[in-house]
């Protein structure tokens, strides 16, 4: 047919649409002089620039903006929301958004918003069957409308209500091809211009799936997750150009049923005796391969490089949220960095004031980290991995400092620090130079990165116009998409003779529009139900639109069946349908319902389901030819290849639970002692002997691997050491100032007012220390109010101490057993310092370990059920015993967190009950025998377990649950708990 003769004016859902329906009619000869052939909304558009009133179309991103705008503005005070409440208008302008593009331009809607702003009360007039609370929205967008016409611009529905008066009456043949139901809008204007001749071809495939068109072969892959789905995509690939499809599982060898149907077209099945199969014959090729993905970009970066080194040319057309481009990504992670100290403020860290003022500003480090890592910072990696480790390792790192040191260093810092905070358009510019400049960038990234640069400038823009700041622009534009297309082909190859590409990869909707015959073979990807759902959504809009007798006239389910009925004539030879059996949980996937339409255009029966009771979900006769693959060979899989990769080298796997013999000589590394004189034989210390006690592999793990984080801490192990300190500090400030050596109940007035001075002077320390020395440091309200909790405790923890050990006195605080050398335990050299002994009139003494929590393991007595227990207060005691000529008589763990208790091990005979309290006395008293003996067998275990360590016997044995609790090996087979 000449369409030049039939119509006037032939009208697409979109652009795209339009675009194919022009190459369509000039491959087939047909002519389009003086025929228009556009969408829709391009043809009212240049209508309204011809016979409208001058104003202009507001885009999608101005409403929004302009409608936030109005939002804000009546949170803020205004009466346009009254009744909504503060909480209740955050998001409404979302909902009037939605109302205003499916709504204005219809009467019964206009009406509505003109009662709304009115002052009507819901449910009367226009607003009957309006509820209170969305009767808000109406008046929002009554407000918008009439901001609307201040700004000289106009809705796209308002023009579409306004253009039957101002359109000349003069005859015109339309056609809407390839429609999908007219919206209200939509019918309402064809209704008022009665002079034009409509005809209206709906979309085909509307009503379901049908079988594929003869000659069309289907078959079903089935990766089982989405690590093989893409060695499957390239072994579809390969054969699809006759190469052998390299270690895929398939069926298709299989040989039918006798009396089954086969998966194509109308039941026939079509081929020679060489098993080639008869396409169709091909239009103009778009390409050989074309894969329908849900997330195209995200697929074509796993398959096109291994493809390209098979000699293959793979395309790419789809969209990326702004928010996964490269600039999107630096961009969006800058502006966090600097919004988020500005939006968090500046907290003083009481009692720090006493040294110098420390300002700690809460923002995320990683954000500045993935800036400086990004192709837009300037830096190079060896520098943006340097400042991420700077800043990692200090808590005290500043913004403002960090903002000052980029600025003088770093030129695109300067220029995207604007563009983050201003919006500025200058900096727009220069950023959209620098990347024209990245030649050593592919031309595809520099327009996708250039792309984004013009999505954030159009939110920019929209966000100005409103009267907003960056925040609404940053909001809009991380919600936007930009369009990617790029070409990678094999070395060699002549780009202006390439043509069609060999594989493309794109989204449903643009494979949809390729055409008839398009492809060799068509992928249709990702088929689950998470991944095409077929419900509607069902939000307020939704609702206050309903109730204002808007119905929905489309589905997401009948425009999924269009965009299906459409792949399935892409392809001549293959139509190929995947779906990964498992998600990334490893839960089995569903197929989505067009998938099962579709399967179900060939049962007799669509009605039953033994026949489809498997894990495909398939009738038997449309099991042969599956594609399968599965996730174990992890390598063939990522390497895509057709052969197994070759062998590199055989390694022996590595020993688990041992130490190799040639490596057991550096289970413990040489020490330093004080004056520098180097201890080559094993030395160590109470503490690390207790780990290993606990479990050998953690021991290895924590101790000697040191799987330490990169960050400075805010923890157990900063908050025991600011403990210790302080309570050092207290009792030496205790002594010198005070002339006490021990907190009483007479005394603890006083005592506490030198623990308060103790605890500020100590805080006041903390930045000016090393961050090798565990400061703490808060920089968060949740840190501060740790720290104060930590504070509480050590004061309430006077109070025990009165009542703690009355007849002994604190007399070697933080003392270094081996007095700066090392001394004999088990037969091997010891170091370390024991937090407290106190000792009395007699020479006896008693080991004090403070905690800031304790357990039951902590107790003598869990070596009635044949657990060693906690020993280091224990091996501090017989060290003690040897050097100081004390008599020990109690290995005490004194607890000064938030429930004050002892454990341990102590002598019944010398210590009293009394002197102990908050101990479980039957578990921690030692009454049958001497407590030496407990010091004497203990020193035995030790020595046992010293021998296994340098052995190499590290094989994972946790005494107790609880030893696993803090284990840095979580998977580990022996793991408790």
């Amino acid at each position: 047919m000449d369409t030049s003769i039939a119509y006037d004016v032939v009208l697409l859902p979109d652009t795209d649409r339009a675009v194919a329906y022009r190459k369509r009619a000039a491959d087939g000869g047909c002519s389009l002089m003086g025929v228009t052939v556009a969408a829709f909304g391009a043809w009212v558009r240049d209508l309204w620039e011809l016979y409208g009133d001058g104003r202009a179309f507001v885009s999608r991103l101005e409403r929004e903006a302009l409608l936030r705008a109005a939002c804000e503005q009546a949170v803020g005070g205004a009466s346009l929301l009254a009744g909504a409440g503060d909480a209740g208008a955050i998001g409404l302008d979302r909902v009037a958004a939605a109302c205003v593009a499916a709504g204005v331009g219809l009467p019964g809607f206009d009406a509505a918003v003109r009662d709304a702003l009115q002052g009507v009360p819901a449910g009367v007039g226009a607003l009957e069957g309006v509820t209170c609370a969305e009767a808000p929205v109406l008046r929002l967008v009554g407000g918008y409308l009439e901001r609307l016409e201040q700004l000289g611009l106009v809705e796209p529905g308002q023009a579409l209500a306004l253009l039957p008066e101002l359109l000349p009456q003069r005859p015109l043949r339309v056609l809407l091809e390839d429609a999908a139901p007219l919206t209200p809008g939509q019918e309402a204007f064809f209704s008022a211009c009665p002079w034009m001749d409509v005809e209206v071809r709906a979309a085909l495939g509307g009503q379901g799936p049908v079988r594929a068109p003869k000659g069309v072969r289907v078959r079903f892959a089935f990766p089982s997750g989405q690590y093989a789905w893409p060695a499957l995509l390239a072994d579809i690939v390969r054969d699809a150009f006759g190469e052998g499809a390299g270690s895929v599982a398939s069926a298709s060898t299989a040989v039918p049923p006798a009396g089954a149907d086969v998966a194509s077209g109308d039941g026939d099945v079509s081929g020679g005796s060489d098993g080639c199969w008869d396409g169709r014959s091909a239009g103009v090729q778009a390409a050989a391969v074309v894969v329908a993905a849900k997330d195209p970009a995200a697929l074509f970066g796993r398959v096109a490089p291994a493809l390209v080194r098979q000699g293959r040319a793979v395309a790419l057309r789809g969209q990326r949220r702004f928010v996964d481009t490269a600039f999107g990504r630096a961009i969006c992670s800058l502006r966090r960095f600097l919004d988020e100290g500005r939006a968090g403020g500046v907290s003083h860290i009481q009692g720090y004031g006493d040294i110098a003022a420390t300002d700690v500003e809460r923002w995320d480090r990683a954000d500045l980290a993935d800036w400086a890592l990004s192709p837009f910072s300037g830096m190079t990696k060896k520098a943006a991995f340097k400042l991420d480790a700077d800043m990692r390792a200090d808590r005290t790192a500043r913004r403002s400092a960090l903002c000052a040191r980029l600025r003088g260093d770093n030129p695109a810092f300067a220029a995207m620090e604007r563009l983050a905070l201003q919006l500025d358009a200058q900096a727009a510019g220069e950023l959209e130079a620098a990347v024209r400049r990245m030649t050593n960038r592919s031309e595809a990234w520099r327009a996708e990165q250039l792309a984004a640069l013009r999505a954030l400038r159009r939110a920019a823009d929209a966000a100005k116009l409103a009267g907003l700041g960056a925040d609404a622009a940053f909001d809009q534009a991380q919600r936007l998409k930009v369009s990617v297309s790029r070409i990678v082909a094999p070395r060699g190859c002549d780009g202006a003779a390439l043509g069609a590409p060999d594989v493309l990869v794109t989204d449903q909707g643009t494979a949809a529009l390729l055409g008839n015959g398009s492809c060799k073979v068509c992928v249709a990807a990702d088929l689950t139900s998470s991944a095409y759902p077929a419900a509607d959504s069902e939000d307020a809009s939704r609702v206050l639109l309903e109730h204002l007798g808007v119905q929905r006239v489309d589905s997401a389910l009948a425009r999924m069946r269009r965009a299906f009925f459409a792949l399935e004539h892409v392809a001549t030879d293959q139509l190929i349908l995947e779906r990964c059996l498992n998600d990334a949980s490893a839960d089995p996937t569903y197929p989505c319902v067009v998938l099962e339409e579709f399967v179900d255009c060939y049962r007799a029966d669509s009605t039953a389901t033994k026949d489809i009771k498997n894990p495909y979900l398939l009738p038997e006769h449309l099991q042969g030819g599956m594609l399968l693959r599965g996730e174990d060979a992890l390598c063939a899989n990522d390497a895509l290849a057709t052969e197994p990769t070759p062998v590199a080298a055989c390694i022996e796997p590595p020993l688990t639970g041992a130490v190799s013999p040639e490596a057991r000589s550096l289970v413990v590394l040489p020490r330093v002692l004080q004056g520098g004189q180097v201890l080559d034989e094993p030395c160590l210390s109470p503490s690390q002997i207790e780990s290993y006690l606990e479990c050998p592999y953690k021991w290895f793990a924590q101790r000697r691997l040191r799987l330490d984080d990169l960050d400075e801490g805010f923890g157990p192990l900063e908050m025991g050491d600011f403990a210790h300190n302080a309570l050092h500090s207290f009792y030496k400030h205790l002594s010198d100032d005070l002339g006490e050596a021990k907190v009483t109940p007479q005394l603890l007035p006083q005592a506490r007012k030198l623990m308060a001075d103790v605890l500020a002077r100590h805080k006041a320390l903390q930045p000016h220390l090393r961050q090798s020395e565990n400061r703490l440091i808060p920089t968060s309200q949740v840190e501060h109010r740790e720290l104060a909790e930590l504070e509480r405790k050590l004061m309430d923890y006077l109070d025990f101490e009165a009542e703690l050990l009355p007849t002994f006195t604190p007399k070697y605080l933080e003392y270094d057993v081996a007095c700066g050398g090392a001394v004999d335990y088990a037969g091997h050299k010891l170091l370390g310092t024991a937090d407290r002994i106190d000792v009395d009139g007699e020479g006896r003494c008693a080991i004090i370990d403070y905690k800031g929590s304790i357990s039951g393991s902590y107790a003598l007595g869990v070596r009635e059920e044949g657990h060693l227990g906690k020993v280091q207060a224990l091996i501090y005691a017989q060290v003690v015993r040897r050097t100081l000529g004390l008599e020990p008589v109690g290995a005490l763990y004194v607890c000064y967190g938030r429930r004050k208790m002892i454990s341990g091990a102590y002598d019944g005979r010398v210590i009293e009950n009394a002197h102990l309290p908050n101990m479980r006395h039957k578990d921690c008293m030692c009454a049958t025998k001497p407590f030496s003996d407990v010091l004497d067998e203990t020193e035995e275990a030790v020595a046992a377990a010293l021998e296994r360590m340098l052995a190499g016997d590290i094989r994972p044995r946790p005494e107790t649950p609880e030893a696993c609790k803090w284990c840095p090996v979580s998977s580990c087979t022996e793991r408790r708990g």
